[in-house]
């Protein structure tokens, strides 16, 4: 805006009594700063300074002028100063969105934490299977357990999550454990939902991944109910290993088939790219990477 740019010269003109001054002041030329107050008397249609070789003074008009030219200055300064700190201070609401199993089982448990150490940031999490567009959708942090197609998005990766197969001690003792991926088609499996589609068991075999069709009496969009019926011997699940890891520590369910287990999936937080990353985002992702490192150490350990 032409008209805020020229009232920064008037108003060092005035405060050092000389063009001179004021124009070693702003960087510019005394000529280039009586260019600059004439602009502005000609746009305002008033005389604003008296000019003597000796001293510039204000008229009526440019004294009134002038009380309100430094009003406006010290209302940017201050907007300024304002958007500074906000820069700097995480604050405000924020959106996130994960997969069921992260949120349940990872993020929910510390989210505590995390908005106890950033008291000015409100967070919405979103728990859904399927990719969605941030953009779109106003999304300021997105959390995918797959390899993230390209799509313009800033990915960083915190760490990887294994599909695990596993039943209760009782079912296997009863129904007998699978030795290959084929025998599944004799057992009860119990299947993960998303998007109202039970998910495929796919393992390894020596010609690559291998889809295995199976049946079961119970297909849920929850892994803890699905946890829930392996621990009461209803079949087999096949669920990512947040969900069974407390499970298959103290006993309840014991892992089958882990020799053709598929390589883990890894974990991403995505968020859109360009510009200033605001401070409640770059916090979180900051966050989340030592979430997940920790729990990749504390994993490492354990296996030790």
């Amino acid at each position: 805006m032409q008209s805020l740019s020229d009232i920064a010269p008037f108003v060092k003109v005035v405060e050092a009594c000389s063009f001179t001054l004021a124009a070693k002041q702003l960087g510019l030329t005394p000529s280039g700063v009586s260019r600059v107050v004439s602009r502005l008397e000609a746009r305002l249609g008033v005389r604003l300074l008296h000019r003597t070789t000796r001293n510039v003074t204000l008229t009526e008009s440019g004294a009134a002028f002038y009380q309100r030219c430094v009003k406006i200055l010290a209302d940017v300064e201050d907007a300024e100063r304002a958007m500074a700190t906000a820069r700097k201070t995480p604050r405000g609401r924020l959106r996130a969105d994960a997969p069921t199993v992260l949120g349940e089982m990872i993020l929910g448990p510390r989210l505590p934490s995390f908005l106890a150490k950033y008291p000015e940031v409100s967070l919405e999490l979103t728990l859904r299977d399927h990719f969605i567009d941030p953009l779109a959708e106003g999304i300021d942090v997105v959390l995918r357990m797959a390899d993230v197609p390209e799509s313009g998005l800033v990915a960083r990766r915190l760490g990887n999550c294994r599909i695990v197969a596993a039943a209760s001690p009782e079912y296997l003792e009863r129904h007998g454990r699978p030795e290959t991926p084929a025998d599944l088609h004799r057992h009860s499996c119990l299947s993960y939902v998303v998007s109202g589609r039970p998910i495929e068991w796919r393992f390894r075999s020596s010609r690559g991944p291998l889809t295995v069709g199976v049946t079961g009496r119970i297909h849920a969009s929850s892994g803890r109910v699905l946890v829930d019926a392996a621990l009461a011997g209803l079949g087999i699940v096949y669920l990512f290993d947040p969900y069974v890891r407390r499970e298959i520590a103290n006993g309840a369910l014991e892992p089958i088939l882990i020799e053709q287990s598929l390589d883990p999936v890894p974990i991403y937080a995505l968020y859109p790219q360009g510009g200033l990353v605001p401070p409640k985002v770059r916090v979180f992702i900051d966050y989340l990477v030592e979430l997940f490192t920790g729990k990749e150490r504390a994993r490492r350990g354990a296996r030790a």
